[in-house]
């Protein structure tokens, strides 16, 4: 098996604001920030795709009671593009930069947040 060429993927593991509910926090990112980010030209130009991954509390408590290790993230938002550069001319864009990177502190703990540059590799699709 080899890696794929044709994207690649990061992944932001994301922390809510302490001041919001999981509720607030996943309607706000899910709504509002999500739209604001898709109707960037650079998003529509540059992505291929853009997905957010919401944690499922009751899925949580039963991977707790199973004896899973506590999940310290509220979620998990992955870009997809033909290149890193690609995701990171979104993120180092002026109108982002200008319009979208400020909305994230009415919904984000942006310090406690993490991202992973991921090379793709298919080991089962159906």
């Amino acid at each position: 098996m080899s890696f794929r060429t044709d994207r690649v993927r990061l992944a932001f593991l994301v922390k809510r604001k302490s001041t919001l509910t999981e509720e607030e926090f996943s309607r706000y990112w899910s709504g509002t920030h999500s739209a604001l980010f898709a109707s960037l030209k650079i998003v529509k130009t540059n992505l291929i795709k853009y997905e957010q991954a919401h944690i499922n509390q009751s899925a949580l408590m039963q991977i707790h009671r199973i004896g899973g290790a506590p999940c310290e993230w509220d979620g998990m938002g992955t870009f997809e593009a033909e290149s890193y550069a690609k995701i990171f001319e979104v993120f180092e864009n002026e109108e982002y930069l200008r319009v979208v990177k400020p909305d994230e502190a009415n919904y984000l703990a942006r310090d406690e947040c993490q991202l992973l540059p991921l090379d793709l590799l298919t080991v089962l699709e159906k």
